[in-house]
């Protein structure tokens, strides 16, 4: 590693701070001093050894470098211009004379000609040069440290004198706002915050009504008196602490809401483009619901509703990068279906809807850096879970704030007037009005069809010339043409490297809502169905459930159908492995989440309508065992003690059993003749068949001689 003169290094052993004043091209030599005294010498090393300890950590370059001064000129005073200039004047041919000046022997002559010169003392000279070269080698390096002197910004402590100038109007001296009057000041600017209505004045009023008065009778009324001006606070004194506290944000939140705030005082800075730095750095994200009533697939007379739009839309080029078209409510599975579509090849997508795409028409493949929403389906741990395995930073605008993202709110203005005059069921202005047209009747496009024209006005967008785009000079001289197409592919050219491309798998394993499944003996048990998979098999995790206990392990799914799920790896947040559903009953598969959860609520309702029932039989079934064993004991009872010793009660176990035996088969054992049934005396037996190979008797044959 390099080292370069003028540089700041700090010493990793004593956390010294070091500046490089010279360094030979030629020789193994340098000369340094230590920036932390004021009263420092020139010190010799060699610049191999320094070089050394850079490359073994031994010795650190700093990058921010707090002795250099960069002052505004005209903020100088003269003073400290003159000072500045008298003592560049003073040492400029002796810092040209280096390395000869850090010899003693050569310095020491050279500086008591200079302060002799400029009527000086020696020492003067010397300061300065030594600060010129401790401070950054500069001609700034010998402005004075004046404008640190002081207190500019700290609060003085209150004394017996007033401060502040003194009154002009009145011979009244007033008090100093010490940390009671300090407090009392903040009571009453809470107050002003609170109430929306009070002015500051009136708050003022109120604090010296509450606070600084009392209250006399006169002529039978109550009058408030306040206290004489020596011992009450001016407006003035209230106005300037209220100014030294206020947070503008804060003061009009509270008073107007934060929506006011947002809405009507807060900055505005530059415009979307500034927010990306290339293509595929930021995307903005929304969804709408479709003025357009549409039909069903299945039978066309059936009138299924808007539909919900999304689109994506990349910040810097104002390419639709990617849309979804659904009838669900907006949620998170239609985002996750239009990032997916946004980061996906378009070509298959397009061909589905009998759309061929040419070269250059919708080449947006990629996630980007950022992807701003809209505090819904963005706001939730399903983004969060996208953001941790593809590396993508969600944000959400405050509440209230549709300008943030105004670009793809925009689209959901011009995207319709592309198609608006050509459709059926497109709702107009008119629709509440007594007497129009009901245009749900009207509709005649189904889900794909209205799919295809969304993707007819998206490739439009993207071919159509904006108007007001800011173009760089860069792409004026490269004669780039503002559509985003254009602006999309210039910047893919000249500023790559923004955009994440991932693999399908990787996409929708990185979308798919997460939860927890249970490992058990029986299987991997998600929402009370049992799923099998490979790799629990192989590592036989049943086996150790059954041994252990059950435990989680983290998944994501697709709430649209939970055939399947995917098992997250411990190891590599990316990896995953396969679940699917082991029940063979045809109804359980290809169900939803809500059709799952709909099962196992009608299965509680159906098992908790007849709970009562069965606790009431299990009741009668318990207080019959208690009545047997309760005539068990009573008869024990009545039979008296039993004199025999433990020994002879327990050894004639045996021969009782037997007994007890023979009993009970004489009273189980079957009985047919003393009950009037006649038996068979003997079994019908069947003549074999003569015997004409070697292969077994078949019994179909036997039953058709029958």
């Amino acid at each position: 590693m390099i080292l370069y003169p003028n540089e700041l290094v700090q010493f990793a052993s004593d956390a010294s701070r070091h500046r490089i004043v010279w360094m030979s091209t030629d020789a193994d030599a340098l000369f340094y001093i230590n920036v932390d005294k004021k009263k420092s010498t020139f010190r010799w090393d060699r610049r191999s050894k320094w070089e050394d300890m850079l490359s073994s950590g031994e010795l650190v370059v700093l990058a921010d470098d707090p002795f250099i001064r960069i002052p505004v000129e005209a903020s100088l005073g003269q003073a400290a211009k003159d000072r500045r200039d008298g003592a560049w004047e003073a040492i400029r041919d002796i810092v040209e004379q280096a390395p000869s000046i850090f010899n003693p022997r050569f310095r020491g002559p050279l500086l008591r000609s200079v302060a002799a010169a400029h009527n000086v003392h020696e020492d003067t000279v010397k300061n300065w040069l030594i600060e010129y070269f401790r401070r950054g080698m500069t001609k700034n390096a010998l402005l004075t440290d004046h404008d640190r002197c002081g207190g500019r910004g700290k609060e003085r402590k209150p004394g017996l004198i007033k401060r502040g100038r003194p009154r002009s109007t009145t011979d009244s001296v007033g008090i100093n706002a010490d940390d009671g009057v300090k407090q009392i000041f903040r009571v009453a600017i809470a107050n002003y915050r609170k109430n929306g209505k009070l002015c500051l004045r009136a708050a003022y009023r109120q604090m010296l009504r509450k606070f600084y008065a009392h209250e006399i009778e006169i002529d039978s009324r109550n009058r408030i008196v306040l206290k004489d001006e020596n011992s009450i606070p001016t407006f003035s004194e209230f106005y300037y602490w209220h100014k030294k506290w206020q947070d503008i944000k804060q003061e009009v939140t509270s008073r107007r809401g934060k929506k006011f705030y947002e809405r009507m005082m807060r900055e505005l800075l530059g415009n979307s483009t500034d927010e990306a730095i290339g293509p595929g750095y930021r995307y903005q994200i929304d969804a709408t619901i479709a003025d357009v009533y549409l039909v069903s697939k299945t039978n066309p007379k059936d009138i299924i509703g808007r539909p919900v739009l999304y689109v994506v839309i990349d910040v810097w080029s104002r390419k639709i990068v990617g849309i979804y078209v659904g009838i669900q409510n907006a949620s998170w599975e239609g985002a996750m279906m239009a990032l997916l579509n946004a980061a996906s090849d378009k070509t298959e997508f397009c061909a589905r809807h009998g759309i061929e795409l040419l070269d250059g028409d919708w080449d947006a493949v990629g996630i980007s850096s950022v992807v701003l929403g809209d505090r819904g389906e963005l706001e939730s741990r399903h983004a969060e879970r996208m953001s941790d395995v593809l590396g993508v930073r969600v944000e959400n605008p405050p509440a209230y704030r549709p300008d943030w993202k105004g670009l793809v709110e925009v689209c959901f203005k011009t995207l319709p007037a592309r198609f608006a005059p050509f459709v059926d069921g497109y709702i107009e202005v008119d629709y509440q009005e007594r007497g129009a047209q009901d245009y749900r009747l009207d509709a005649t496009l189904t889900l794909d069809e209205f799919s295809a024209i969304m993707i007819q006005c998206v490739l439009d967008h993207n071919n159509q010339v904006l108007e007001g785009y800011p173009l760089t000079a860069d792409m004026l001289r490269d004669g780039v043409v503002p559509s985003p197409n254009r602006i999309w592919q210039w910047g893919i050219k000249n500023r790559s490297g923004l955009l994440k491309k991932y693999g399908l798998n990787l996409l929708r394993f990185a979308l798919m809502v997460t939860s927890e499944a249970s490992v058990t003996k029986n299987g991997i048990e998600f929402l009370g169905r049992l799923y099998a998979c490979d790799y629990a098999d192989e590592n036989r995790w049943h086996s150790k459930a059954r041994q252990s206990s059950p435990w989680k392990v983290p998944i994501s799914y697709d709430p649209r159908c939970l055939d399947e799920f995917l098992m997250h790896d411990r190891n590599d947040r990316r990896a995953f492995k396969v679940c699917t559903l082991k029940s063979q009953d045809e109804a359980q598969h290809g169900l939803s989440m809500q059709e799952v959860l709909s099962l196992k609520r009608t299965k509680k309702l159906i098992i908790g309508a007849g709970a009562h029932d069965r606790l009431e039989d299990k009741i009668n079934r318990e207080h019959a065992i208690e009545s047997i064993v309760a005539k068990a004991r009573a008869r024990k009872e009545s039979a008296g003690p039993d004199t025999r010793s433990k020994k002879e009660r327990t050894g004639d176990i045996r021969p009782n059993k037997a007994s007890e035996r023979a009993i009970r088969a004489k009273e189980e054992s079957f009985r047919f003749k003393e009950q009037g049934h006649r038996i068979a005396s003997a079994a019908e037996v069947r003549p074999a068949a003569p015997k004409t190979g070697f292969a077994m008797p078949n019994v179909f044959d036997w039953m058709k001689d029958e």
